[in-house]
């Protein structure tokens, strides 16, 4: 007689989903950006000339520069649980115990997620996602988080080799 293993949802979100959840955000962050700027280079341009509002578009370029490293870990560490791509897609970002992960925790994983991507020999922090039991990057394990459907609750289904 076949016995069946129990069947438990697997709520861990892969790599292809995660990378349109990102496109999603690049879309909207470079949209966010091109307006500040170019609003700060009309505004600033014809009141103060040409050379201050060169200065003013690189000044908010900078600026909106910032928010983008800071919007991942704002928005991950917020209600959302996620940016607004994984939001869109019906993911968020959580610890081991299916709790909103904290500020610092979401700073790490944005950093260890910028290195990961922009790095060649480490963009497969990134691309590990699609080979590991529980989607995870590099950025993810380091931070200790899992992205996951946002129907999910409680503590993430992690299996227990330690001893078996």
């Amino acid at each position: 007689m076949l016995v069946m293993e129990s069947l438990q949802p697997y709520p861990f979100k892969g790599f292809w989903i995660r990378a349109v959840a990102s496109i999603i955000d690049g879309i909207i962050l470079l949209i966010l950006v091109l307006l500040l700027a170019s609003i700060s280079l009309v505004i600033f341009g014809a009141a103060l000339g040409e050379g201050a509002g060169f200065g003013m578009f690189l000044l908010v370029f900078l600026l909106a520069a910032l928010a983008t490293i800071l919007y991942k870990p704002i928005m991950e560490a917020s209600e959302y649980q996620g940016t607004f791509g994984k939001y869109a897609l019906g993911m968020k970002v959580i610890d081991k115990n299916g709790q909103k992960i904290t500020m610092t925790s979401s700073f790490v994983r944005t950093i260890l997620y910028i290195i990961g991507a922009q790095a060649f020999l480490l963009c497969l922090g990134v691309v590990m996602i699609g080979f590991t039991e529980y989607k995870q990057g590099l950025h993810d394990i380091l931070a200790n988080t899992y992205v996951v459907t946002n129907h999910w609750e409680g503590p993430v289904p992690l299996e227990d080799n330690f001893g078996a």
